[in-house]
């Protein structure tokens, strides 16, 4: 985005009676190749820009988008969401941060790859996805295999107080097996995920652990309601961290609708609970140095040692908290983390399997489980059954269910963390779940 078209806009918008106008432009050019039963199902090539204007006059203020950056150059348009700002509600809370807390030395961190696969690379790399998973005996069909590349480039302007920009990349590659017996169909999958080309898992490992993963679930049986001890596999870990960020977020906290609103500083987690956000990881899918308050992006401890530390937040609602804003600002009224984990445990997950007489090891759940305003928490499941510390027979048609802040009470993360996604968790072992079957 041309920085002079930027300027003129707030020029434009400052002329025009406004006193403040937020403009967050990203631009990004992607190419995917899918494949399926290995032949090119569709090759995608795009050059995709998202503009978000917030003009603000008093405590009034209105966001419009665009994906036309030549629209910034009509005046129909700014006039659209200057009358928005002129006739909006005002606003009781400052959304905007002070000045001097701007961000104003850019930290260079490792996020964007100089090499660019070309559409030949990307289309053998699917190719051979799904071929690998194809031959591995038991496989009967695929629901295909993608591999993908994004160059972004982000640019936020501030009034004339602050304008910044990064580019970052992301590669990927993903495949879905299936496989079939007895007239029952199974399906998994897997995927890598990396800054650089070059960091990708080989096509073949991800084949081979997708092709794995769905055989593993052929033959599922049924089991009867019970309470037993649970593990959630590391693709389940993740997701319980997602929910335990919409609990945390500065949106649902000052909402009123979260069940941590009221437990900040308090010790309401396991002892072996950490988590932490970090915003500089190198090579990190979520790392950046502003977020989109224009606020340098800092490290944020949100639990230690079983205590909530910190809620996520952004300008806006760290006001309306009294609180600090942890720069997690994303958009002009999002929340969203870095690069945000649940610290390794010092147990492995053999050991922690070694401790369960009777139990169910969970690798896939249905849906979004949690409510949360109570914290309860249940969800479809599909997994394995442990047997005096072994993984034994698959199970399916089960439910999982329990209070969160329960759950998280009486957790030990193992140690096998591997940083996938930017949203990260090692294996968790929860010491009692109530498990819905026959």
């Amino acid at each position: 985005m041309d920085n002079e078209i930027l300027n003129d806009v707030v020029r434009r918008a400052k002329k025009a009676g406004m006193e403040r106008i937020d403009i967050l432009c990203q631009e990004r050019n992607t190419i995917s190749a899918s494949t399926r039963l290995v032949k090119l199902k569709k090759l995608v090539q795009a050059d995709i820009i998202d503009i978000k204007i917030r003009v603000s006059v008093g405590n009034r203020s209105a966001v419009i988008t665009t994906d036309n950056s030549d629209d910034l150059k009509k005046e129909s348009f700014l006039g659209k969401v200057i009358f928005a700002a002129s006739n909006a509600p005002e606003e009781i809370i400052a959304i905007h941060p002070d000045v001097g807390d701007l961000c104003r030395d850019f930290p260079t961190i490792d996020i964007c790859d100089d090499y660019r696969p070309s559409s030949e690379e990307l289309i053998s790399a699917a190719l051979e996805c799904e071929e690998t998973a194809l031959q591995i005996s038991g496989i009967t069909n695929s629901e295909g295999a993608e591999a993908s590349y994004a160059h972004s480039k982000i640019t936020l302007m501030k009034n004339s107080d602050f304008l910044g920009s990064y580019t970052k990349t992301i590669s990927q590659i993903s495949v879905v097996p299936l496989a079939e017996k007895d007239e029952c169909l199974e399906k998994s999958y897997d995927f890598s995920e990396a800054v650089y080309w070059s960091d990708l898992k080989n096509p073949k490992q991800v084949a081979q652990k997708a092709a794995a993963r769905t055989l593993k679930k052929l033959g599922a049986k049924k089991i009867s309601s019970c309470k037993v001890p649970v593990v959630l596999d590391r693709m389940v870990s993740k997701q319980a961290l997602s929910n335990l960020i919409s609990a945390i977020s500065g949106t649902t906290i000052a909402k009123g609708i979260s069940f941590l609103k009221d437990k900040l500083s308090q010790k309401i987690f396991s002892d072996y609970l950490n988590v932490t956000d970090r915003w500089s990881v190198a090579r990190g899918l979520r790392s950046r140095p502003f977020d989109s308050d224009g606020l340098k992006c800092s490290d944020t401890i949100v639990v230690k040692d079983g205590v909530l530390h910190s809620f996520l937040l952004n300008t806006k609602y760290a006001n309306q908290l009294k609180m600090k804003s942890t720069n997690n600002a994303s958009g002009f009224e999002g929340i969203s983390p870095n690069n945000i984990c649940i610290e390794n445990g010092k147990e492995s997950l053999q050991d922690l399997l070694k401790s369960i007489r009777s139990g169910l090891y969970v690798t896939e759940v249905l849906g979004n489980g949690l409510n949360l305003v109570t914290g309860n928490y249940s969800q479809g499941a599909v997994g394995f059954w442990i047997e005096n510390g072994e993984i034994t027979y698959p199970v399916s048609e089960i439910t999982i269910a329990g209070n969160f802040m329960d759950m998280l009470s009486h957790c030990i993360p193992a140690s096998d963390l591997e940083i996938e996604s930017g949203i990260d968790a090692p294996t968790l072992f929860i010491n009692e779940m109530i498990i819905g079957g026959t």
